[in-house]
Formats: structure tokens, sequence, C-alpha cells
């Protein structure tokens, strides 16, 4: 199995190829039992080594490990893992494409059927001053009920059972984006009804069981 610092640190350097980040923006963690590994503050994701990242005490926040001191965003990801036991990987994108929709009075919505089937329930956060605690509570509310979170003038949030599960809906959201942008200059977007959005998910529903019975197998014994 691959150390979680090295899984951090390839889909770090991911999230930068797909221009889901500039410069030293956007954060990702992973969480391990009672540890959660965070990017730290100040560096680019294609930059962090897998020695760079924090590591850090779920319950109490207290920094275990790392060189350098984690993200200032630090309070909005353990908010999400302390309100959801079940997910493993919170990765924050400031996605381009993605935040100026969302930023721009305009709405995302589904036109194909990754944005329905791939992104879980999606919810929106109006713009809180990014690293305060006001924000982190917003986000944890919202991640209670949602796993794709639009933030108004800030970006993208996914959480996930994987880290391949969060990273793919930040791209599937920065994919929507552009896709909706597309056609909007080429003549007028046709979005999903919510009929055909039901139709989708229950076609999706027996293969999305089968993705988490392979991802999370039972114990032995259980």
């Amino acid at each position: 199995m691959e150390p979680i610092q090295s899984e951090l640190t390839r889909f770090g350097i991911r999230i930068v190829q797909a221009g889901l980040v500039a410069g030293a923006g956007g954060n990702i963690s992973a969480r391990e039992e009672d540890r959660v590994y965070m990017k730290p503050s100040g560096l680019a994701l294609d930059e962090v080594a897998p020695e760079d990242w924090c590591v850090l005490d779920l319950a109490s926040g207290r920094q275990m490990a790392g060189p350098h001191k984690p993200t200032s965003e630090v309070n909005m990801h353990l908010g999400c893992y302390r309100v959801r036991p079940d997910i493993r990987a919170v990765f924050h994108t400031h996605s381009p494409w993605a935040s100026g929709i969302l930023s721009s009075g305009a709405t995302l919505r589904p036109m194909f059927a990754e944005f329905v089937c791939d992104l879980g329930r999606i919810a929106t956060v109006p713009y809180i001053t990014p690293t305060t605690q006001a924000l982190a509570d917003a986000v944890a509310q919202a991640v209670a009920n949602a796993e794709t979170l639009f933030m108004t003038n800030h970006g993208v949030l996914a959480v996930g059972a994987t880290m391949k599960q969060a990273f793919y809906r930040c791209v599937v959201v920065e994919d929507a984006a552009k896709s909706q942008i597309a056609a909007t200059i080429a003549g007028t977007p046709i979005f999903l009804t919510e009929e055909q959005c039901r139709e989708l998910l229950a076609l999706d529903a027996p293969r999305h069981r089968i993705r988490m019975m392979q991802e999370n197998p039972k114990p032995a014994g259980a």
C-alpha cells in the first residue's frame, strides 16, 4: 500500500497539472485513523515532498510531526473530518473556471452525466473571509450533508472516501464549468432536467455500491 504522504504528494502534483490552483493556493489533506496529514503553509502543491506534510491529531488539532506549520485553512479541514467520520480526504482548489462561474452570479448546473453521478450531494457556501473560524464552521455544516461544495469568491471543496474520489470531484467541477462557459459563448446551454438527473442517479446506484465495496471492503469476520 502506498504511504499516505506519497499519495498526497502525487495528487498534489496532479492538481497543479490540472490547473486547479496557482502559486501556493489551495490545500489538501487526508485522514488515517486519528491523524490528519495536511499541506504545509507557503508551499505550492507541486513543491511538497512526502516528508513535508504536517501531521495533526484530529481531536485536538495539535501538530505531531512535520517541519512546517500547516495551511492557514487547518480548521476547515479538521472540521470536515470531525463532522464526517466516513471521509478520508478533503481537497480544496481555487479552480479558475469554476470559481469564475460561482462568483459571477450565475449557477453551475448539470449538463452531463458526470456532474450528476460523480459529485455526490452539492452545497453552496457564501463568501466568508478565508482562514477564519467562521468559514471553518460554515464548511463543516455544509459538508455534513454534501460531498462537493461550491464556495463563492473562493473555489471548490470536495471530500471523498479516497483521495482519488476527492480529486475526481474537483476535476469534474472544473470540466463542467468549462463546458458551461463554452455553451454560453456558442449559444444557449441545455441543462439536464431534474427528471433526467433522477434517471441518471437510478442507473448509477448499483455501480456506486460496487465501487464503495471495492474501496471499503468489509474486515475479515464482519
